[in-house]
């Protein structure tokens, strides 16, 4: 049995002995399910439905599973969650409300004061309408009801607006997390142009092949570096600070306006 297996196995059965009948479905999105999944650069996503909120000491008993039973078990760059509402999922609306949620992001933020984080990690999040659009299209259920009668379908223009508010700030970030920024570039492109939901490493295949032919190597490095093969930040630096605006351009102008938009949101939370 793989690590990755026995993760599973223990987040089903742990997932249903801690939430009882309160829980739902336990539903798994991002590279797992779309076949870029790998346990040494990749996370676990899911996401997990439950009928009414949760309670501190539930919350608190979840991470407490979380960090004792799941990490150890879990890929290079952790898990991540959402817990959310049946009757939120069941009426989507953009942004959707989570009832709490963890990530490897947080995990600094939970080790230095786990109630804090318990009791203040609720409210919305615009990256849902991505991830519940990618649960729709070729999500897997780990445990609990059918997808059909748990989510409410994304429409396209909430999903449009999740992955360009993800790459919002791609022109400042690209220098930082160029892995990161030219995948996503090149999979948000992709679903602007034929309607594909990709994940990262698909992104990166499709850029490519699809991008113009200047900047396609940069899609060839930030693979080789997502697979631990080689350093992106070998590519020279001048490509790589044109490359977010040279992709943002490409956009209609009313997609630029909505990632201006979002960044500037973003910044006033």
């Amino acid at each position: 049995m793989t690590k990755t297996t026995k993760l599973l196995r223990r987040l089903a059965t742990g997932s249903q002995n801690l939430l009882a009948d309160n829980l739902v479905g336990v539903y798994l999105h991002g590279s797992y399910v779309l076949d870029g999944y790998n346990p040494a650069v990749s996370d676990l996503d899911y996401i997990m439905v439950v009928m009414r909120r949760l309670t501190v000491k539930e919350k608190a008993d979840l991470m407490h599973f979380t960090t004792e039973e799941l990490l150890p078990l879990a890929p290079a760059k952790g898990l991540e969650f959402h817990v959310l509402l049946l009757a939120h999922t069941r009426h989507f609306r953009h942004p959707m409300p989570f009832d709490f949620h963890f990530s490897e992001y947080h995990r600094a933020e939970y080790f230095r004061d786990p109630e804090a984080y318990i009791e203040g990690m609720q409210g919305t999040d615009p990256d849902l309408a991505a991830h519940l659009m990618v649960i729709q299209q070729q999500g897997q259920v780990l445990t609990g009801l059918p997808i059909k009668d748990v989510f409410a379908p994304v429409p396209p223009a909430a999903y449009w607006q999740s992955i360009v508010f993800d790459i919002a700030d791609a022109t400042k970030q690209i220098l930082n997390q160029p892995t990161y920024v030219t995948l996503n570039l090149c999979r948000v492109l992709a679903y602007r142009e034929n309607g594909a939901v990709l994940s990262k490493q698909a992104g990166g295949e499709w850029g490519e092949n699809h991008l113009p032919k200047l900047y396609q190597p940069l899609a060839s490095y930030a693979l080789a570096s997502y697979e631990g093969d080689e350093d992106l930040k070998t590519v020279d630096g001048t490509m790589l600070d044109h490359f977010g605006p040279h992709l943002l351009i490409r956009f209609a102008h009313e997609c630029v306006s909505v990632a201006v938009d979002a960044s500037q949101k973003g910044g006033q939370q």
